[in-house]
């Protein structure tokens, strides 16, 4: 009987999940969508027209030689001649010439994983 117990214990700890895992650690749970989709026409969120979009900008001064795609691609990243502050500020004169032609921002969090995304960003 002394040997019983301590069994019984640890089979009903363990059967009351004590030693759960967590299933849920998906690394396609944090891929989001390309930081363009986040950029998004007021009147047509969700359905914006892409080509569209890249004319307007590379009209706000983005190089055509941006790949804008590219899921790393970032306005305030790929300029290693300058400094944060330019950086940031290249990035902050892209937003607002944007904003200026009718688009809002949206924030990744927004726009949500690309596994189970929002309907905000296309």
């Amino acid at each position: 009987m002394k040997r019983f117990l301590p069994l019984a214990a640890v089979c009903l700890l363990a059967g009351c999940r004590t030693f759960s895992v967590v299933s849920n650690m998906d690394s396609t749970n944090y891929e989001y969508v390309p930081y363009i989709q986040t950029i998004q026409k007021a009147d047509t969120v969700g359905h914006t027209d892409p080509a569209q979009r890249k004319r307007d900008i590379y009209a706000c001064g983005v190089g055509p030689y941006a790949d804008l795609n590219d899921k790393l691609w970032q306005p305030d990243v790929g300029y290693p001649n300058l400094s944060l502050k330019e950086s940031a500020e290249k990035r902050d004169k892209l937003r607002n010439c944007m904003k200026n032609k009718g688009y809002v921002l949206f924030g990744y969090d927004e726009c949500g994983p690309l596994k189970a995304p929002t309907g905000l960003c296309n």
